[in-house]
């Protein structure tokens, strides 16, 4: 199918029905260029996006990344009592 005969299709949907069409073409796009992205585009991204936060005044400063921010090294804290997403989706219902 053609992208042309795609559009054709898609014109003829309720209009509910093109936005998730749309949503999920743009979700799509996404992670394909997510997957593609080189460690070094993200990181440029990622520092991209801080500038923006600080300049619309989000945030004070941009925090130093450390090597060691990792999530390698996390591990949960043990409490007592229900798990809290229990508790949420209980008093959801």
């Amino acid at each position: 199918m053609t992208p042309t005969e795609v559009l054709s299709e898609i014109q003829k949907l309720p209009l509910n029905d093109v936005r998730q069409v749309a949503n999920k073409v743009t979700n799509y796009l996404r992670e394909q260029e997510q997957a593609t992205l080189t460690a070094e585009e993200i990181e440029a991204r990622e520092d991209e996006f801080e500038r923006y936060l600080l300049a619309k005044g989000i945030i004070s400063n941009i925090p130093t990344r450390d090597e060691t921010d990792e999530d390698d090294n996390f591990e949960p804290i043990e409490f007592e009592g229900e798990p809290l997403s229990e508790m949420i989706i209980r008093e959801r219902r």
